[in-house]
């Protein structure tokens, strides 16, 4: 009997796409550029940390849109906004 292994996804509505989320966080007060989440993704992937994100292209389209889990940026978010000494709200 052979036991499947679950590999963790997130919910589809929590995948949105990389422009969607910066528009988001700059919301925040505490706004990040697209290229810093960029980074937080790039660092998250060195340390081994699960990152969810997808690459998608739509038909009839030569550009692929990176899309993240929202939830995944929140953290390194706080993480971020902790980091620069600022308090949480």
């Amino acid at each position: 009997m052979a036991i499947e292994h679950l590999i963790p996804a997130p919910a589809p509505n929590d995948l949105m796409p990389l422009p969607a989320v910066f528009d988001l966080l700059r919301k925040t007060g505490h706004p990040a550029s697209e290229s810093t989440i960029r980074r937080w993704i790039d660092q998250a992937e060195a340390r081994g940390e699960p990152m969810f994100t997808e690459r998608r292209r739509f038909l009839g389209r030569r550009r692929q849109y990176l899309y993240v889990s929202y939830s995944d940026i929140l953290m390194a978010h706080r993480n971020w906004v902790l980091a620069r000494g600022f308090d949480e709200p």
